[in-house]
């Protein structure tokens, strides 16, 4: 089969949605298809960088300009840092983003000036080869946009619309008042009457876009880790770390105000230590990624670290974060407890689960997309308060194990992206096999 990858983001940046199409695109042309992937120009703004992986033979990458020339210089192999060690950008900048998304949503996007460029090419490359399908991976919406232009040109071409997130009533971003309905007006402009089928990574947000667009196939594809990267990922699952020693408990992701809170967290491990189960000496609350001035905030308004446990890194390459997370005591998974956040599941879990490191939930339960994961791979537990926390902490350091963790690996392996990638292939070819001749 010959795939039109089209997604805004692809190696080398360093973050979690790259993995998802990096990895299907790699398994695909392992597994014999030629892939072609249709991208943007790695700006430095769209940082931070790193991830250089060999990619098979049969993929190539097509990246599109779409700003001014002396915009090109390509980005360092790794995100820039200030001197102290922090992350550079404004960090001010990125709130007064968040608080824009807050209102407008998806709408107005600096990706939305890659759409013609895009475009124009999609075409150029599908009039010099035949491609049996289109995937398109959202968010931005400009991916799908793109998509949608060259599926009309291309009737016979199979169009899979993918979804890491939904784009009109998306949890985080979505937009308000009337531009709510303009969001939704685009993307149903953008879907109806030209994808083949849609896919999503769980169950609940499946069915928002089963009831948004009957009839149409959608397919739950739930994110995941490379075997490749985690070659002895069974044998960590059957030797997870001791009690003893430092309790480091490990953060690798993003914090959203209001919505992903580790302070039931933060009142446990403080408690512990005011009883005197604890010692602060041998506590280590370490949070990874480009979130000082979100976790400032809720470690301000919580007293957190009046014990000085909390420890922020900010942004560190990959290698290093899969590092820190392998020798950590427990591995901390935040989502907000809102019902429009009971589908989201975050690339990150999906490392998580091959770690050999227990996970502790915040914010889920067992009834959330994210939270049954955990139960049916048997790899932690979702936790229902900071009392909860508490004595599964004080059971732990009094029996010297995590009881709870009791890892499936036939559960974990369902997750393989190889996996992944040959059932994607064959849906697609499914959906070509039934086209009217």
């Amino acid at each position: 089969m010959n795939i039109l990858l089209v997604t805004t983001y692809f190696y080398p940046q360093n973050r979690i949605p790259v993995l998802r199409v990096g990895q299907w695109a790699k398994y695909w042309a392992l597994q014999g298809h030629r892939v072609t992937v249709l991208t943007t120009w790695k700006y430095p703004f769209l940082g931070p960088y790193g991830l250089h992986p060999a990619l098979p033979a049969g993929v190539e990458v097509v990246e599109i300009p779409y700003l001014p020339q002396w915009m090109l210089r390509r980005p360092e192999n790794a995100a820039p840092s200030a001197p102290d060690g922090a992350p550079a950008g404004p960090s001010a900048l990125r709130r007064r983003v968040r608080q824009w998304r807050a209102r407008i949503g998806s709408l107005i996007d600096i990706h939305d000036l890659w759409i013609a460029p895009a475009r124009r090419k999609g075409l150029e490359l599908m009039a010099q080869q035949r491609y049996d399908a289109i995937v398109s991976s959202f968010s931005p919406p400009a991916a799908h946009m793109v998509a949608s232009r060259l599926k009309a040109a291309h009737p016979e071409t199979v169009w899979l619309a993918d979804f890491r997130d939904l784009w009109a009533n998306n949890h985080i971003t979505s937009a308000r008042g009337v531009l709510r309905s303009v969001e939704s007006v685009l993307e149903r402009r953008s879907l109806r009457g030209r994808a083949d089928m849609l896919a999503t990574v769980s169950e609940p947000l499946a069915d928002e876009l089963r009831h948004r667009y009957p009839g149409l196939p959608v397919s739950v594809i739930e994110n995941g880790f490379d075997p490749e990267e985690f070659p002895d990922w069974r044998a960590r699952i059957r030797t997870p770390p001791a009690v003893g020693g430092t309790l480091r408990i490990c953060y690798a992701g993003t914090l959203y105000p209001g919505r992903r809170d580790p302070t039931p967290l933060f009142e446990a491990v403080n408690r512990l230590i005011d009883e005197g189960v604890l010692d602060r000496r041998s506590v280590a609350l370490d949070f990874y990624g480009q979130n000082e001035v979100e976790l400032a905030s809720i470690l301000a308004a919580s007293r957190g670290n009046r014990h000085g446990i909390v420890h922020a890194h900010g942004f560190v390459p990959r290698a290093e974060a899969l590092a820190a997370q392998a020798r950590s005591s427990l591995l901390l998974l935040l989502e907000s407890p809102a019902p429009d956040a009971r589908g989201v599941m975050t690339g990150k879990l999906f490392e998580y689960l091959v770690s050999g490191v227990p996970i502790v939930a915040v914010g889920i339960d067992a009834q959330t997309a994210a939270g049954a994961v955990i139960e049916q791979t048997g790899t932690g537990f979702c936790a229902r308060s900071a009392d909860d926390i508490a004595e599964r902490l004080r059971q732990a350091l009094a029996g010297g194990r995590f009881d709870f963790y009791a890892p499936r690996a036939e559960r974990i392996a369902a997750y393989a992206r190889d996996r992944q990638a040959r059932g994607i292939v064959e849906q697609l070819e499914r959906i070509k096999e039934a086209q009217p001749c």
